[in-house]
């Protein structure tokens, strides 16, 4: 596509991203790949880069009808417990080596019709921000509405992002939601404040009062607590409504693990904030440019037509064919 040619100043860090063989994404894999020397490539990385409009372009190129799918919202660490000199860095929990570490936190919205998942927005928490994580949510649900006109299916997210103002932002603007709720929250049950843990749920979703809120319903499957402000048809739906935020941690894992997003060697902030941001983008072009298949599948379909692999045999291997 003709249109795509916006995405022409970006496309060498994107198929570095998509291409490199290396175990770790780091800068002289670039200088490899494209002939490009490690200093350019960190004064491209600290350009300034407008993310939101990048992809609502993708949104736009592969016309992508916001009103039919639903926004999902959630965070991922970004893990640096080596750097010193990196400014911003917060001591935080890595829940996937279950300890503490140095790193950032990314709050990311994207939006989803269970069939694709692009990025939306994503924003940088640090404890020296002066915002927490609720409040960035806030402005990534409102930047959302914004872009999509409040033309949508609702938002989803995990229990952490269920505290009072933001449950009561979206009851108080009409706007559907589906969430996780700890085990310790309390509802208003028969005018008693009851702990969600205490009350015998059955087979059964319950309409009760969420403090800050209003009227929810709530129901317990699987030994979890699931919540929604619009009436279920059969108890399992709460569950399958919440279920449907698993499109971001898929995001995450692809941005970990096939471009290799904690491994950015920049020196700046500015450049690790635009290492994330291409990581979310060239995921999105994955999803755009191909639709049908799964992103790990066309990353693979990429390296067939781009990467050229040699095998070296042994003498052994002779030996065994004489």
């Amino acid at each position: 596509m003709s249109e795509l040619l916006v995405f022409k100043p970006y496309l060498t860090y994107i198929l570095a991203l998509l291409l490199n063989q290396e175990s770790k994404f780091k800068q002289y894999s670039i200088s490899t790949l494209f002939n490009k020397s490690t200093k350019s490539i960190r004064s491209f990385l600290s350009n300034i880069v407008d993310f939101n409009n990048l992809f609502l372009t993708v949104i736009r190129i592969f016309n992508i009808d916001l009103s039919k799918g639903y926004f999902s919202i959630d965070d991922t660490s970004y893990s640096k417990p080596y750097s010193n000199k990196l400014k911003h860095l917060s001591i935080l929990f890595d829940h996937a080596s279950k300890g503490y570490t140095k790193g950032l936190i990314i709050v990311f919205i994207c939006w989803s019709n269970g069939k694709i998942t692009l990025p939306i927005s994503f924003k940088i928490w640090h404890q020296f921000l002066g915002k927490t994580k609720i409040e960035l949510a806030l402005e990534l649900i409102k930047y959302a509405r914004e872009i999509s006109k409040d033309k949508h299916q609702g938002f989803k997210f995990d229990s952490f992002y269920t505290a009072r103002n933001l449950l009561g932002y979206l009851q108080k603007n009409h706007l559907f939601f589906a969430c996780r709720l700890a085990k310790s929250r309390n509802v208003l049950v028969e005018d008693k404040l009851t702990k969600l843990k205490s009350i015998p749920f059955g087979k059964r979703c319950l309409n009760v009062w969420l403090p800050g809120v209003g009227k929810v319903w709530i129901t317990k499957y699987g030994g979890k607590f699931y919540c929604s402000n619009y009436p279920p048809d059969y108890q399992k739906q709460l569950y399958e409504w919440y279920a449907q935020r698993w499109c971001i941690e898929t995001v995450f894992r692809f941005c970990k693990s096939e471009l290799k997003m904690q491994d950015c060697q920049g020196f700046s902030y500015e450049q690790h904030y635009n290492h994330i941001g291409f990581c979310f983008l060239t995921y999105g072009l994955l999803q755009g440019v191909f639709p049908t298949i799964n992103p790990y599948e066309a990353k693979k379909l990429i390296e067939s037509k781009l990467v050229s692999k040699t095998v070296t045999l042994k003498p052994e291997a002779f030996q065994l064919c004489a």
